[in-house]
């Protein structure tokens, strides 16, 4: 019985080793990538550190360390400016064989253009881009400003458990292929005003819009996703399309991402 019992014990800690236990996934450090050598992160970033930090993280700055995502437990792009060469995606892909996390913040058009995110979803093989657009509410807002869109709109997902209403400080909407999984989309208030951007300017052509980076009609949910996330092979992909939601900085009372629901958006991403 002894024997056994001890057998048993052996083989169940070569399987948590190895992470060939049903149902595991790779362990990742808990440590961050925050990118700045694509674009510039300024002291709005400091928040996103507090929260990664408070929950056990190390935080590095690409600028300082280099790129190298696949050596982190997670990496922040935010709004990059520059795009990123085949090399640097294949090792963010290679962060997410390993079962790391990659959070993908844009802006609203025209103010940035997101060609570099959609670079690296489309090569990572993500059903999930982002619109050169901007939305609006002239209900659903925050502060009386149209768009500070809010949105009440989640859907079941870890990503949304506690939360209650959300605030963006001018965004983009999303578009959410196959394999996805948007966790919140807008009012049905919400609109995206004529002239910003006529590929990607309406609710209705979010359809075309994903079909332009590659991805089958037949597989597209069509809605107006703000927040969406996927698992890609042992890793996870979060995407917004405001890189303020978080900030620490902003013109209120107060940083943006201590209104309403956002720190605890923040949150529930790094604990999934």
């Amino acid at each position: 019985m002894k024997k056994l019992l001890l057998i048993s014990t052996l083989v169940i800690f070569a399987l948590l080793l190895t992470s060939c236990w049903p149902g595991s996934i790779p362990l990742v450090p808990k440590t961050l990538l925050i990118d700045n050598t694509h674009s510039s992160s300024g002291g709005g970033i400091t928040r996103i550190v507090q929260a990664f930090q408070a929950r056990g993280y190390s935080v590095f700055y690409s600028s300082v360390v280099g790129f190298n995502p696949q050596e982190y437990g997670a990496v922040l792009i935010s709004a990059p400016e520059v795009a990123y060469t085949n090399t640097e995606k294949s090792k963010l892909g290679n962060l997410l064989s390993l079962g790391g996390k990659i959070i993908l913040l844009s802006e609203w058009y025209s103010y940035y253009n997101s060609a570099p995110l959609n670079a690296i979803t489309s090569y990572l093989g993500v059903n999930i881009s982002f619109n050169n657009n901007l939305i609006l509410d002239n209900v659903n807002n925050y502060k009386s400003r149209t768009d500070w869109v809010t949105t009440t709109k989640f859907e079941a997902h870890t990503l949304s458990a506690g939360m209650n209403k959300i605030v963006f400080f001018a965004t983009s909407t999303l578009n959410a292929g196959a394999n996805t999984s948007i966790v919140a989309r807008a009012e049905a208030t919400s609109y995206t005003p004529a002239g910003i951007s006529p590929e990607f300017s309406e609710a209705s052509s979010v359809e075309s819009g994903v079909q332009s980076q590659g991805f089958s009609s037949q597989d597209v949910i069509i809605s107006v996703p703000l927040v969406v996330a996927a698992r890609a092979g042992s890793g996870k992909v979060v995407a917004l399309g405001d890189s303020d939601i978080f900030s620490g900085e902003g013109s209120l009372p107060g940083a943006y991402i201590d209104q309403l629901d956002n720190l605890r958006l923040l949150q529930n991403i790094i604990n999934w």
